[in-house]
């Protein structure tokens, strides 16, 4: 059996929270096929040569979704509905690139149930990748 995600109660101002992943292009080949996007260059190292990036990259909305995965499953967790998000895609990301997802919690809204959290992706050389700011509703307290 999983564990319930932190209730508002347990979660503060300045509390922080950092999974680190390996961005891999099975991982990108698997998102935008999901997608129906069969000949792109997040996938086609030919098509991609000739791109901006010069190689593969990752779709930005598969990075942005890292967040929602560490949100969901680690902080707060299991039972946690992400709101919304703004984002700002600052550098692309590559098959191999190591990233750091941060979440630190802006503001704890009780009344609404709601916080609001700073979200960061770094890569391995700690530059930002994707910035914004999220918005969640805690797990509801079971008692």
């Amino acid at each position: 059996m999983m564990t319930r995600g932190l209730t508002i109660d347990r979660i503060a101002v300045g509390r922080s929270h950092r999974k680190t992943v390996t961005m891999t292009e099975e991982m990108m080949i698997a998102f935008t096929r999901s997608l129906g996007d069969h000949d792109s260059f997040h996938q086609d190292p030919e098509m991609a040569k000739d791109s901006y990036f010069g190689r593969i990259v990752a779709p930005g909305m598969l990075t942005a979704s890292l967040i929602g995965f560490v949100l969901g499953t680690e902080f707060p967790g299991l039972g946690t509905i992400y709101v919304s998000q703004n984002l700002k895609f600052v550098k692309p990301v590559y098959a191999g690139d190591r990233l750091t997802i941060s979440v630190s919690v802006l503001e704890v809204m009780r009344e609404r149930n709601r916080v609001s959290l700073d979200t960061l992706v770094e890569n391995q050389d700690g530059q930002p990748v994707l910035r914004g700011r999220a918005e969640i509703i805690p797990p509801a307290d079971e008692h």
